[in-house]
Order: C-alpha cells, then structure tokens, then sequence
C-alpha cells in the first residue's frame, strides 16, 4: 500500500484525464465516432474504435481504474471497499457456472486472482476466502442442491454477503463509512419500494445503515402520501420522492436509480476541493467510475439510436470540471 500524501499526490494529477462536464456534453450532442474520438483525447479506453467496441472500452477502463487501486490505495480497507464488489459478482458469476456449466464471463478487476477463485468455489474450498463470501457460496451451493434456487435469490446472497463483509471492515465515521452507510440505505429503500410487501422485503435487505427497519416496513406498507412524510426530513428526501413519483406516473424506479447511483458523487461535489487526507484518492476513484457508467451509457445511447435529451436524462453525476 502507498502513503496517504502519494496516494492523494497521484490521483490528484490524473484529474486531469477526467471528463468533466464540457467533454460530456460534447459526447452527448455528437455521435458515437464523435464520443471516441472526444474518450481518445485523454487516453479512455486505450483509442479503442468503432460501436463493437463499446465492451472494450468500458473493461479497458476499468481495469486501468482496478490497478490504480491495488498500486496506490493507502490501506488496505480502501482498496477491499473499491475492489470487493468485483470479486463477489465473480463469486455470483461462478457458482451459477458451477452448477449450470456454462462458461463464466468474469472480470479481472478484484483482489482475488480469478483463476484461483474459480478452483476454490468448483472445489467447494471456502476457508481462506472472507467469511461472509464463503457463507455466501455455502447458501448458494445448497439452493443448487436443493433445487430451490432462483436468479433472485442467488443475487440476494451475493448483495447482502458484500455488504456484510464491507461493514465488516469498520470503516467508522470515514468518509467511505458515510457513503457505505448510504449506499446501503438506498439499497434497502430500493426494495422496499419495489416489493411494497415487508414479509417478502425483509429477506433481501442488506446490512442496516441508518434507514431503520420500522422506516423500510413503512415503506413497504404505508400509502404514498405517509412515506413522504415519513421521509420530509431525511437525507433521502429527494430519492424517495424521484421513486415515489416515479411509480405513480409509470416510470417505475428510473429516476431513483439513477440518484442512487450518482449519490457518492454528488456528495463530493459538495466538497469538492477538500484536500485532506485520503479524500482526493477516494474522490478520483468516485469520478473515474462515474466516467466510465457515463461513457458507456453515452456510447449505447449513440448506438441505439437515442436522441442528445434522451441520453441526457441518463448520465449519473459526475466530475464537473
């Protein structure tokens, strides 16, 4: 692991090659050859062409974000909060694999080597990987056996092991412990919200953050007009409202999905030019996989024939220059 001061020291000069808000939207209102040419100008997705490389780009990018992580994190919990969801959605990935005998599309981006990973979990050989990960893999081994499993459920297992498994690291009152709190939270008011049914929801929350569960019953049970007072004074205000007003006009969970996701961003953007500690490694790792959901929602826009405004409405928060 490097020092704090390089750590912060390094990701501060690659803020350069970020994309901000003038590169975005000259993507947005160009084409899909105009988008590569615009990634191409700070080196994203290695001058990667033409729309059947939209893949390509993304993992190329992700990779490079991955390997800055592991050389640069300046301890060891940062590096498991930023690098663990690769690992657990491999873990998902081959334990489907295992049982169904397809071949596993897998990303090299976590901790584990993923070679080594695939021959523990096809030998059943969990000890020395993190507890709530091999839980995980035991419950899902026996819903194989057993014959009850189901694609819901299998992501379920790997949803709340990670979660459990990050709040595990004891992140504290940390910046990455505030954000992990929240992304839990909107995480258990997502379902919520979707399941409107306790009984059913209560299954699949994850690891309690500051959401408590007598606000997520209501949320599940109470009518409309009661969840938004319920939830007037919270720090999820705006997110509830965006789902709830999203379900009655039909537009489903779009709209909190995206907030959701651009929830860590927006809360840098708020203090955006703290240079203490290991805030600027944390910022830049927050941006750069901003830029790179955006890249990809901006490519598969151009491609899929979607207008400057449609594309528009689907950028998460980002980077802004």
């Amino acid at each position: 692991m490097a020092s704090v001061l390089y750590a912060s020291a390094r990701a501060v000069s690659m803020e350069k090659t970020l994309l901000g808000e003038d590169r975005l939207k000259r993507m947005i209102d160009g084409n899909g050859e105009e988008t590569l040419k615009i990634l191409s100008e700070v080196g994203f997705g290695a001058g990667e062409s033409g729309q059947g490389e939209i893949d390509a780009v993304s993992s190329i990018e992700t990779a490079r974000l991955c390997a800055f992580i592991k050389e640069t994190a300046p301890d060891d919990k940062t590096a498991k909060f930023f690098l663990y969801p690769f690992d657990f959605k491999n873990a998902e990935t081959l334990i489907k694999a295992k049982y169904l005998k397809t071949e596993p599309d897998l990303c090299s981006c976590g901790l584990f080597d993923v070679k080594s990973l695939k021959d523990k979990i096809f030998a059943d050989a969990y000890a020395t990987l993190p507890t709530y990960l091999g839980n995980a893999l035991l419950a899902a081994d026996k819903s194989f056996v057993d014959k009850t499993e189901s694609g819901q459920y299998i992501n379920s297992l790997f949803t709340k092991a990670l979660y459990d498994e990050l709040f595990a690291l004891n992140l504290g009152k940390s910046y990455l412990g505030k954000v992990l709190l929240a992304k839990a939270d909107m995480v258990n008011i997502g379902i919520a919200l979707r399941m409107r049914d306790f009984d059913s929801a209560k299954s699949q929350f994850v690891h309690e953050g500051t959401v408590s569960k007598a606000e997520l019953r209501s949320a599940c049970e109470d009518d409309f007009d009661k969840i938004r007072e319920k939830f007037r004074f919270s720090d999820y205000k705006d997110e509830v409202f965006a789902a709830l007003d999203g379900i009655e006009s039909g537009k489903g969970l779009k709209d909190f999905e995206k907030m959701r996701d651009g929830f860590a961003v927006k809360t840098i953007n708020k203090n955006k030019f703290s240079q203490e500690g290991d805030f600027p490694f944390i910022r830049y790792c927050f941006y750069k996989l901003a830029d790179i959901a955006n890249a990809r929602i901006i490519l598969v826009g151009h491609a899929g024939g979607l207008t400057g405004e449609e594309i528009s409405e689907r950028i998460r928060e980002h980077y802004e220059g």
